[in-house]
């Protein structure tokens, strides 16, 4: 007998997997401008000052500021761009869309024999990069099972941060091949963004469509067909759960379409409806607040971070690459895996904030104390705060922050409230990434007052505000933003399941004759 909410196949991992790569790519086309500010060539070439040489605060800071804006600008139109694209073409369209924007940007970026052409390359690919982060997360909360919905979608911070650790790790070996090798040692980092959305454009055609947006644009029989390969088990010959599942959802999005219809269309929907309005409100907020928490200013500028440090020539590098693999291996597996065991997005969001302010307020004590002297006691403290910020960040917020958004919004406005919650990601990165090299040249370790504020600020907001998802299907995260649930599986009856499974296995649709279908609260 299948075991509804946690039964996935082996081909539902596989895919979770392969589609998971969209996710490297955005960790490593995010993360290699780090490695890239780190490579004495990158300044050689486009004729920028050092630090320490004249005219570094006038040029190379705003050339590096408009590097990390152009690129968090590219995200915003993706994230925008994709709240029509992705209900029109489908998920699996945007994933391509996205490979092939962040594969040309790569290559513009890696080519470029001017600082203009190296800029328009980060927008493009930034571009791309919006897409992808968006319909990543996405496509995975849309296959997995709700039990296990924490694990599969939590691959999309996995990956993420196994591209940090590539751009990482290149960064640092290309280090040693700037003497021998001339430009090599940064255009073959910039190049080697092409690589993972190459294999994403190229294994694609085998990626099954979204089951809920097959189901929402009436292919009901494609649908069913992949949810039975998603659901798979020796254990459920018969595909019942496949069946239920597929059977809640369509019952939820006939109903929801039949709420919308009242508004004349989505868009105005999501305006209107109250609790429309507070899903997008809340998905901003989660985005934009995991950036406020400092995640990219700490990872993008962590070369410069370790210099005010004390370190030198490979050592930042060799340390920033370090960070990243901890998170690879350890916090951001651990996180996705504590989802499905912790069951609250909530109690994991609120933990990581609180251990952002700690970690962060002794970072910069710390700084404020050491930074420019030889003290290798206060430096390495110093450093060792960094590190257990990571252990906060990458465990508790890195995949709560897309996990969330992923679960809270209905299948007719996912698409529009993803896009607009990826897009306060962005625009936050583009404020923080813009000002932080000149934050910290000018004021030093006050700009990371920013991020303790910001965080102590955000805790009460995800405590009174965020509603819980865990252990729901997507269909019935409704109830808990106010709204009626159409078919409630997860906390039927023993007696109310086998009810439904008989009449699924006859192939009959007697679920509400037979007084089987639990109602959620009336309609916000």
């Amino acid at each position: 007998m299948g075991t509804f909410g946690s039964q996935t196949s082996s081909y539902n991992r596989l895919v979770t997997a392969f589609v998971a790569v969209g996710s490297m790519t955005y960790g490593y086309c995010s993360s290699i401008i780090s490695s890239t500010i780190g490579q004495p060539g990158w300044y050689t070439y486009f004729n920028l000052p050092q630090e320490g040489q004249p005219g570094y605060a006038s040029t190379t800071t705003s050339a590096i500021s408009t590097a990390n804006g152009v690129y968090s600008a590219g995200g915003a139109v993706g994230c925008l761009f994709i709240m029509w694209s992705c209900d029109f073409f489908g998920r699996k369209r945007n994933i391509q869309l996205g490979a092939l924007l962040a594969m040309f940007g790569g290559a513009l970026q890696g080519g470029a024999n001017s600082l203009s052409m190296f800029q328009a390359g980060r927008f493009i690919c930034g571009l791309g990069i919006g897409i992808l982060v968006t319909v990543c997360p996405m496509y995975l909360s849309e296959i997995s099972s709700a039990f296990r919905r924490g694990w599969l979608v939590g691959h999309h911070a996995i990956f993420l941060v196994f591209g940090y650790v590539l751009a990482g790790w290149v960064g640092y070996a290309c280090y040693f091949a700037q003497r021998q090798m001339g430009t090599f040692s940064w255009r073959f980092p910039l190049c080697l963004q092409c690589l993972p959305p190459l294999i994403l454009l190229l294994g694609s055609p085998w990626v099954p469509r979204s089951p809920r947006w097959l189901i929402s644009k009436g292919k009901q029989s494609e649908a069913q067909s992949v949810l039975e390969r998603l659901r798979k088990s020796p254990d459920d010959p018969d595909n019942l759960v496949a069946k239920e599942e597929f059977y809640q959802t369509t019952q939820q999005i006939h109903l929801e379409k039949e709420r919308l219809s009242i508004y004349g269309s989505v868009w105005k929907a999501v305006f209107k409806k109250r609790s429309y309005r507070k899903r997008m409100v809340i998905g901003f907020l989660t985005q934009w607040g995991a950036e406020f928490g400092g995640p990219l200013i700490i990872n993008n500028y962590a070369v410069i971070l370790y210099t005010n440090l004390g370190m030198t020539g490979s050592m930042p590098l060799l340390l920033s690459a370090i960070w990243l693999i901890t998170a690879g291996i350890i916090y951001n597996p651990l996180g996705a895996w504590l989802h499905d065991r912790v069951n609250s997005r909530r109690k994991m969001y609120i933990v990581g904030f609180a251990g952002i302010i700690i970690t962060t307020a002794c970072l910069a004590a710390m700084t404020a104390q050491y930074a420019g002297t030889k003290n290798r006691v206060g430096n390495g403290f110093g450093i060792f705060f960094i590190y257990l910020y990571l252990a906060f960040q990458g465990t508790f917020c890195d995949t709560t922050m897309y996990l969330y958004v992923s679960e809270i919004f209905p299948t007719e406005i996912r698409p529009i409230g993803m896009g607009f919650s990826l897009f306060g990601q962005f625009a936050a990165t583009l404020i923080l990434l813009e000002t932080a090299p000149m934050g910290f040249n000018n004021i030093g370790w006050k700009y990371y007052l920013v991020i303790i504020c910001w965080s102590v600020f955000f805790i009460p907001v995800i405590y009174f505000s965020f509603p819980e998802t865990a252990r729901l299907t997507l269909e019935e995260v409704a109830k808990n933003f106010g709204e009626e649930v159409a078919v409630r599986l997860t906390d039927a009856t023993d007696e109310e399941k086998a009810r439904l499974e008989r009449d699924l296995a006859a192939g009959s649709h007697a679920y509400q004759s037979s007084n089987s279908v639990l109602r959620g609260v009336q309609p916000a």
